[in-house]
């Protein structure tokens, strides 16, 4: 299995909750939709967003001392007992260390030594602070604004200054382009959004950024039709 870092994680999360909108027939969807969208944003927005507990083990040696970390047991003595087979030769033992555990070789070897210890121990880490001071902090996509169309454009300026009930999407102007937001929407509302609006809107939604920024410096990108201004 490929690796995986907490942002790949976040884009998964995010997958998942694009794929529950696009088939929503539930009423409990909009609940889960909105659980996915909070553990994404924390997972984006912090290293690990829960407690965790993690092994750690000091060996204090003639050169100094190393300090290992994992998040198992087992891992952990993985790397006490490669140091513990490096070194086998300093303690009496004729065993083949590589025919013993992690566990046994660690036990063996540091039983045998006069001058070197080991300790072990489980410590909890506590996840980080999560108050942002009231601030929503999420992903958005920022594209160049020649994937609408000028027409589109006018639309937009004409949207923006209205009340939320007024208009039919999320519109705010932003300087030199604007945010939309890419709810998925229905109806009237949706077929009142032109096709290639509606596709850059998707487009940011897969990508699973609730806005989308429209900036006339920004870059185009090839999956989306562009357009001369």
């Amino acid at each position: 299995m490929t690796p995986m870092t907490r942002h790949d994680f976040a884009r998964l999360l995010a997958r998942a909750r694009v794929a529950i909108a696009g088939n929503a027939t539930n009423p409990a969807d909009s609940t889960l939709r909105d659980d996915l969208a909070r553990a994404e944003q924390l997972t984006e927005n912090h290293v690990v967003p829960w407690p965790a507990d993690i092994h750690v083990a000091f060996i204090d040696h003639r050169h100094g001392g190393d300090l290992y970390a994992a998040f198992t047991r087992e891992a952990l003595m993985a790397e006490v007992g490669e140091f513990c087979r490096e070194w086998w030769s300093e303690i009496s033992d004729k065993r083949d260390p590589s025919a013993l555990s992690d566990e046994d070789v660690a036990s063996v070897y540091f039983d045998g030594h006069d001058n070197e210890y080991l300790w072990t121990e489980r410590v909890s880490v506590d996840r980080p602070a999560m108050d942002t001071d009231g601030l929503r902090i999420g992903r958005h996509l920022v594209i160049s604004t020649s994937h609408i169309q000028p027409s589109t454009a006018d639309l937009l300026d004409q949207w923006a200054p209205l009340l939320p009930e007024n208009r039919p999407l999320g519109v705010a102007e932003a300087g030199y382009g604007w945010f939309v937001l890419t709810d998925p929407l229905d109806g009237d509302e949706r077929d009142m959004i032109p096709s290639e609006l509606w596709s850059a809107i998707e487009y940011a939604r897969a990508q699973g950024c609730r806005w989308l920024l429209l900036d006339r410096d920004a870059d185009t990108v090839d999956a989306l039709e562009t357009f001369d201004w």
